[in-house]
Parts: structure tokens; C-alpha cells; sequence
């Protein structure tokens, strides 16, 4: 089944969204007003002005991806939850639903060390064969810098290293990814997401592995999109953050959209994420 790749690429997209802080630091009218202007050079007066205005300003925080697996994890101390479904069970009958849960926490230090994100797989949800079958994976990150405005992680992805039930056919498969991330500032007002990688389960047509890209934009503190090419087939999506602080996300999304594999169907996600108490 896809729907377990869509759900990691949702959940790492989505705990990325810490790192899209401002790159330029922005100062308040109070700040601004306790400065005297006669004691500044017309440079510095000309800076003050632009980052008084850039602080007036709403700037977009929030970018995130669906359907393209990213090199962030989970930081550590946080746990989340996810789900997802599709009308196209592995991409085949119209009309033969399917869904997956999963659940997971941040481990490890993915700035100075490497972090660890163990993920539990629900493939079977149904009321009389829940948790009957699915998996377990770890995804490995380091985050790092792409110059002054980026900020990035590589991850790598082992899936399938625990399975029981109909998951017992499932292979071993390892996926590497390069993902970077630019907030909104002065000049590029929207945040972007780019990410890119090669994995073993990542199908081209019939074979294995193969190569996935895409990009995500966001459009407010709200919503985004995000579009990308995974193997043989294009998906693209809009993305909502919701609740009292934004860490619920909910995805819509189109699998296939130009039917290059006659895959085309509709992609649901949900993905909610917290720090645990007294984490540190």
C-alpha cells in the first residue's frame, strides 16, 4: 500500500514548520521610538525604517508538503498522530477505500547529533481487524544550514523493519532525502519547501527504487500547497493548519493527476502533533 509514504511525508512536512523562523530580525514601534534618529547615518536610518515596516507587516510562517517524503523528523520530546486514506486502494479499483493510522515521537538531537523518529503503522483499521496488521520504521535526520536564509535536514527513511499481519510481505525499503526550507521575509514574502530523494520503494512504472521532487508554498498561516512528482505519478495538494495553536493539519489531496499510471484518485491526511509534558 502508498497510503503509509504519504503519511510520513505529511507528518515530517508538518514538523518542519518550526524552522521556518524569520531570517531578518524585525523591531517593534516602542524599540523603534527609544532611538534617535540624529545619531544614525542615513544607511542606518534607511535599515531602521525597512525593518520597522517588515515588523508591521503579516509575514507567512507555515509551509508544508504532501505526498513527498522530507528529510526533517520529529524534534525531540514531540509526539504526534496521523492518518490517511484513499477511494484507490494501491492505486487500482475506483472505489475501494483504504486507510492507515500511524503514531510516533521525536528522539535524539537532529541539530548537534542525529535525531530519531520511530513511527508504529496501522494498515488494518477496520472495527473487527483493527491493529491486525502493520508496521514499524525509524526515520534518521540531521538538520542542516543552506546559507543565511535556508534551513534544511537530510533523513533516512527504514521502513518496513517490524511488520505482523497482511504487512508480512512488505520488504525492507530505505528512502534518503534532501529537504530545505526558506521563511517568509523582506523580499520573499511566502515560505517554500523543496525536497528531493531516491528510495527503494519508490516505484517507475512496474520497477523499484526510483526518485521523488517537489516544492510546497505557503500562502498564509492558514494554508498552503504543495505539488511534486513521486516515482511515476504527480501529486498535489492543499494543506490547512487548524486549532488553538495551528498543530493540527488536515491535507486534501490528488494522487496521479495526470493519470500517467490510470492511478488518478482522491488523497486524504490528518496529522496532529505535541510537545510531551516537561520535555526538554
Amino acid at each position: 500500500m502508498r497510503l503509509p509514504r504519504l503519511f510520513a511525508a505529511a507528518i515530517a512536512a508538518m514538523l518542519a514548520l518550526p524552522l521556518c523562523a524569520q531570517s531578518i530580525r524585525h523591531i517593534s514601534l516602542p524599540e523603534a521610538q527609544a532611538i534617535d534618529p540624529a545619531t544614525l547615518s542615513d544607511a542606518e536610518l534607511l535599515d531602521l525604517l525597512e525593518r520597522l515596516e517588515q515588523g508591521r507587516a503579516p509575514m507567512m510562517r507555515r509551509v508544508s508538503m504532501f505526498g513527498i517524503p522530507t528529510g526533517f523528523g520529529a524534534p525531540r520530546g514531540l509526539w504526534f498522530v496521523s492518518a490517511a486514506t484513499t477511494n484507490r486502494r494501491d492505486r487500482r479499483t475506483l472505489g475501494d477505500w483504504d486507510a492507515s493510522f500511524a503514531v510516533g515521537f521525536g528522539l535524539g538531537d537532529p541539530v548537534n547529533g542525529i535525531g530519531v523518529t520511530p513511527i508504529i503503522d496501522i494498515t488494518s483499521v477496520s472495527g473487527f481487524h483493527f491493529a491486525e496488521s502493520g508496521k514499524v520504521g525509524v526515520k534518521l535526520s540531521r538538520e542542516v544550514a543552506f546559507g543565511p536564509n535556508w534551513r534544511g535536514a537530510v533523513g533516512l527513511d527504514l521502513d518496513n523493519l517490524l511488520t505482523w499481519g497482511d504487512s508480512r510481505v512488505l520488504d525492507v525499503e530505505t528512502t534518503l532525502s534532501v529537504s530545505a526550507v526558506r521563511g517568509g521575509g523582506r523580499g520573499w514574502r511566502y515560505p517554500v519547501m523543496l525536497s528531493a530523494g531516491y528510495g527503494t520503494g519508490v516505484k517507475t512504472g512496474t520497477n523499484d527504487p526510483g526518485w521523488f521532487a517537489g516544492a510546497g508554498v505557503g500562502l498564509s498561516d492558514s494554508y498552503g500547497l504543495s505539488l511534486g512528482w513521486y516515482g511515476d505519478e504527480a501529486i498535489g495538494g492543499v494543506n490547512i493548519w487548524t486549532g488553538r495553536n495551528k498543530n493540527l493539519q488536515i491535507s486534501l489531496g490528488v494522487g496521479d493527476i495526470t493519470n500517467n499510471v490510470d492511478g488518478r484518485r482522491l488523497l486524504v491526511g490528518a496529522s496532529f502533533a505535541r510537545p510531551f509534558r516537561n520535555a526538554h
